[in-house]
């Protein structure tokens, strides 16, 4: 069996996927998330061999790794890829350094030099319009794989000068030049990060009629509390006397139960808060660049990098890699879903330097929502995530797909939901067999600044002849079930994502459901998994 290692593994979709091939052997995983390593522990590794869980990949020593297991086959798994908060409010397509994660995969692959890699869900290498910022992390790296390229004139990891609007505003009496300029003063002008949430929440509510007053009524005390402890320091500098003042007039208002929406001072505290927080998340990734003021915008220029040369550079001619977006649905999955998947191959391990990347089939029975959950309607949800597992009825009639989830498995495991409001549950009740929000009448869309705005995957009844979206955390989207005016439980959106009924989720109520939507189906991964083995099995 091929030595696997799955990095970022979550609850461990991609890992069951391969470990149900029976063709390889997951002996180490990582996973910074305590719930989602407790479910993946309950389920993946085989009790009786060695199994080693690393917590956090960054800094790791994977070379000691893989000695320990006298090499590593095959890494698999999907980096998060969170974009850099600022250049997403200005959709400018630049990656954050968060995306370092993406770097300590590719470190992973070369420190322990596998067969092959799967990569899964980073559509960024697909295109050389995604960027990483040049950062004192890595800077003298980039250096180094430059100055190994035959033609100086072109280096492997070309640069381009990007520019980010850090703030879109001036504001009376704040040099925000100089202040992004000395961390020292900009960490002077941060306010308790408690009490930035408390007037950020706020501040998206102050035109919500619905929402407004219970959050006051929550919140006001609180708020004043936070602003007193704030302003009973010295306020040292004109700049921090400033957002004294500013809070004192959302204090007061607040206090003699005025008209929040007028008051501008709450804006431009959030405004200017959240410009500080992005300078200062500039800094904490070390981004080498430079500030400047331009038509009254404060910008950050700094060079960048496309992802996939980065890749490339740093797998050097070793690997051959082939890419595709796969569609789950393709392969026995019950949901529409679509995931970059990139294979690469060591060159050594290919007869002639070339494979063929996984192709959806061109024939395929699409499996429906009623196919895949219908069996569970008889069974009794539960509210609370510590449910007791249910026993299968005697005698009851199954297709072909609840019969596969079925096997190895003598309950129902998971099978807890959300509790509905008496508003939810009207909206429940009105929502038809494939419709979503939008279908409801005004009146029951009323808790919604801007109804209008509202996801399609919001308060979706799934339609039970088809398959369904995309499964995200469907707690929070409010998933209807497509027969019954409930909410999805757990092991039904389990089951929309192929997982067996033998899989144990683990953790809190909130923590199962975002495990399930940010899973790779297991089937799309078996897939992938039997694919890789054509390639390199032995």
């Amino acid at each position: 069996m091929l030595k696997t290692i799955d990095l970022f593994a979550g609850a461990g979709g991609l890992s069951l996927g391969f470990k149900q091939t029976g063709y390889f052997r997951l002996v180490a995983a990582a996973e910074i998330k305590e719930y989602a390593r407790e479910t993946y522990r309950r389920n993946i590794p085989n009790p009786e061999e060695e199994f080693v869980f690393i917590e956090n990949v960054v800094g790791y020593d994977f070379k000691s790794l893989s000695r320990h297991f006298d090499g590593i086959d095959v890494v698999i798994g999907g980096p998060p890829c969170q974009g850099f908060s600022n250049a997403n409010r200005q959709k400018t397509n630049l990656i954050s350094m968060n995306n370092a994660l993406v770097k300590e995969y590719f470190r992973a692959i070369k420190e322990i030099r596998p067969r092959a890699f799967v990569m899964e869900n980073v559509s960024m290498l697909k295109s050389s319009i995604h960027r990483f910022y040049d950062s004192l992390i890595d800077h003298d790296l980039i250096e180094k794989l430059n100055e190994t390229s035959a033609d100086p004139a072109k280096p492997l990891i070309p640069m381009r000068e990007d520019k980010i609007v850090m703030s879109s505003r001036n504001y009376d009496g704040f040099d925000l030049k100089a202040i992004a300029e000395n961390q020292e003063q900009l960490d002077a002008l941060l306010i308790p990060y408690a009490l930035f949430q408390l007037l950020n929440v706020l501040n998206k509510n102050k035109n919500n009629e619905k929402r407004l007053p219970t959050y006051l009524q929550k919140h006001t005390r609180e708020m004043c509390r936070e602003i007193d402890d704030y302003c009973a320091n010295d306020a040292d500098t004109a700049e921090k006397e400033t957002i004294h003042r500013w809070l004192q007039v959302v204090k007061n208002v607040l206090l003699e139960n005025g008209d929040i929406k007028e008051t501008p001072e709450l804006q431009d505290i959030i405004e200017l808060q959240k410009t500080f927080h992005t300078i200062n998340e500039a800094h904490d990734n070390q981004l080498i660049g430079k500030y400047s003021v331009e038509k009254g915008e404060l910008i950050f220029t700094v060079k960048s990098y496309a992802v996939i040369d980065y890749v490339n550079a740093i797998l050097g001619n070793e690997y051959i890699q082939r890419g595709a977006t796969l569609n789950a649905v393709c392969f026995g999955v019950p949901q529409e879903r679509k995931r970059h998947i990139v294979i690469g191959v060591r060159r050594d391990c290919l007869e002639n330097e070339s494979f063929d990347m996984l192709q959806e089939p061109k024939k395929y029975d699409t499996v429906t929502v009623e196919e895949a959950i219908s069996d569970l309607m008889e069974y009794d949800v539960s509210l609370e995530a510590e449910c007791a597992e249910i026993p299968y009825a005697e005698g009851q009639k199954i297709g072909e797909y609840a019969a596969a989830m079925r096997v190895g498995s003598t309950s129902v495991k998971n099978h807890f939901a959300t509790a509905t409001t008496e508003r939810a549950q009207k909206r429940f009740d009105a929502i038809g067999k494939g419709k979503n929000f939008q279908s409801l009448p005004d009146e029951l869309k009323t808790t919604y600044s801007k109804p209008e705005r509202t996801q399609k995957t919001i308060y979706l009844r799934l339609d039970p002849q088809k398959p369904s979206g995309t499964v995200v955390n469907v707690r929070k989207s409010m998933w209807i079930h497509p027969e019954k005016s409930r909410a999805i439980s757990l092991r039904e959106a389990a089951r929309l994502q192929s997982f067996p009924d033998r899989f144990e989720f683990k953790g809190s109520k909130d923590s199962q459901y975002q495990q399930v939507g940010n899973a790779v189906p297991p089937l799309l991964a078996k897939a992938i998994a039997e694919h890789v083995y054509k390639i390199i099995g032995v």
